[in-house]
């Protein structure tokens, strides 16, 4: 990455705002929000290092926020970071909205993967009792970020995409 400007800064400061805000503001409803979509959208327009450092920072947020625990905070680091590594590479053709979708409930599943690993291996909590306690929220965090890729992906690209081109001195 490049030198970064003030205005890249900015702009990153202002979508990890935007990322952290949604998860405050939805967090009365129980694993619904909007962080996969947001992830996957940063990833395709700023690309992978800038949505890392986004990430990070969000993560950061979050566990000062919530409270701080190295294992959950590197696990969400893990689980997050997932996202901009493989979206970028291994699925950098994929457009079609409703592909996206599906991976955006593999990335559900994915996310919680370093957690249940630190919660059974390290934490020595019963492998079936964890599963059955966290099953339905992964559920719901799969299906609201399907629906919400279904629904809003495509316009939210567009706008950013018209933001860049009336501001086209960011270099994204």
């Amino acid at each position: 990455m490049k030198n970064i400007n003030t205005r890249e800064i900015t702009l990153l400061a202002v979508l990890t705002a935007i990322l952290f805000v949604q998860e405050l503001v939805l967090s009365f409803l129980p694993n619904i929000q909007l962080t996969i979509l947001l992830i996957m959208l940063y990833s395709r327009v700023l690309k992978t290092k800038k949505t890392l450092i986004i990430i990070f920072v969000h993560v950061l947020l979050d566990n000062l926020v919530f409270g701080f625990n190295i294992l959950f905070f590197i696990s969400m680091i893990i689980g997050w970071s997932i996202i901009p590594l493989t979206i970028n590479s291994i699925f950098k053709k994929v457009e079609n909205v409703y592909l996206l979708g599906l991976l955006s409930i593999i990335y559900a599943f994915i996310y919680v993967l370093p957690f249940l690993v630190v919660n059974v291996l390290i934490l020595k909590i019963d492998l079936y009792a964890y599963l059955i306690a966290d099953l339905p929220f992964t559920a719901i965090l799969a299906v609201s970020s399907f629906v919400s890729i279904i629904w809003v992906y495509n316009p939210l690209k567009e706008a950013i995409n018209r933001f860049n081109e009336k501001y086209s001195s960011i270099d994204l």
